[in-house]
């Protein structure tokens, strides 16, 4: 005698079935990833030549292993400690911050992934660290640099975070560096003005659903087996398309974001556009040229150049455009379309170095 069993119990046990297989796919890759651990494209790429791989492989992996929190945007969790990666107890890239800053002049440096130092050999070798290594041998030595980068943000995040956060640190100056997250992130992401006041308990349930998947690292290992394929075509393949629909709002966007930040008379401000590989004067390595391919260069190049006008038009007193800072570089300096290593980050400091001191110390 045969027993049916209900469509409802079915589905059930299918469900049970697929998430136990996802669970120990998950726990199979989680060890596989523990004991080959690589990132395939700062072991290719040429900006790294003069790195070990042992320095190579820290990298990537105190960067992977960061850890995170979610609401009401993606933020990194205070007190990490690694050998190239250090997060303080406020949750700055660095050493602590002066509590009594009353005889330093305190500039944050605002943005995203190129800000953090993402690549970077250490918290020194970082744009900030960099800048404040500058200040320190300079007359300015009062100035104090604090790394404000979140990977990833782009200027709705980092507008958010100035008011909600960085503000109540009593800043002298506030440097933002950005617009390569802008002219990727979709039109929703960048209307999302959220704060944890009025955020609802649906979009806090939704934030940390998206957050656990970015976490599944099943799906990061296929990622990037997929991502970085060594096909022999794979040099010549768009693996990023550059949406350009929808470019004009989210420029308006940005603008209204940085506007709403230069608007503050408590603490000088500068807005520097920053740049992507192609958008200087000079020779891209093979690797570079590839990554130029693939992440649809001419197209992104294209609406970096509508930003370069726009912050023309921005009501902030102080702005620079960086998208030529590389102009008759010789060498690689990208290992991706917009991250550099530590020597793209010095050229970028030496030269902020020297607009920061113009615009806001003057």
């Amino acid at each position: 005698m045969s027993v049916q069993v209900s469509y409802s119990k079915q589905t059930i046990f299918g469900l049970i079935f697929i998430f136990l297989l996802l669970f120990f796919l998950e726990i199979s890759i989680n060890v596989y990833d523990y004991f080959t651990k690589t990132c395939k494209y700062e072991k290719n790429a040429d900006a790294y030549a003069n790195f070990s791989d042992e320095l190579k492989k820290q990298i990537c992996h105190d960067f992977q292993d960061l850890a995170w929190g979610s609401v009401p945007f993606p933020y990194l969790e205070p007190n990490q400690k690694m050998k190239t990666i250090n997060i303080n107890s406020d949750a700055f890239r660095g050493g602590e911050i002066e509590k009594n800053p009353n005889d330093n002049f305190r500039i944050f440096i605002v943005g995203g992934s190129t800000v953090f130092g993402s690549g970077s050999s250490s918290d020194k070798t970082s744009i900030p660290g960099y800048l404040q290594e500058l200040f320190d041998k300079s007359d300015y030595d009062n100035v104090e640099i604090i790394n404000a980068g979140i990977p990833g943000s782009q200027s709705t995040n980092e507008l958010n975070r100035i008011k909600n956060n960085l503000e109540k640190y009593d800043p002298d100056g506030i440097v933002i560096y950005n617009g390569w997250n802008d002219l990727r992130e979709s039109l929703k992401g960048l209307q999302q003005i959220q704060t944890s006041q009025n955020l609802s308990i649906y979009d806090e349930i939704e934030n940390n659903l998206w957050y656990l998947l970015s976490k599944y690292r099943t799906i990061q290992v296929i990622q990037k087996f997929t991502y970085y394929s060594e096909d022999t075509d794979w040099e010549h393949r768009v693996i990023y398309e550059h949406n350009e629909n929808e470019i004009d709002q989210k420029i308006k966007i940005w603008k209204s974001n940085m506007n709403e930040v230069c608007s503050s008379s408590d603490y000088e401000t500068l807005i520097i556009l920053q740049p992507i590989s192609g958008s200087s004067n000079r020779s891209l390595s093979d690797f570079e040229y590839m990554k130029y391919l693939q992440n649809d260069g001419e197209k992104m190049n294209k609406t970096l150049d509508k930003y370069s006008e726009s912050l023309k038009e921005l009501d902030c007193k102080n702005t620079d455009d960086f998208t030529n800072v590389f102009d008759n570089v010789e060498g690689p300096i990208y290992y991706d379309e917009g991250h550099v290593t530590d020597r793209g980050n010095l050229i970028i400091a030496e030269k902020m170095f020297k607009v920061i001191q113009t615009k806001i110390l003057s």
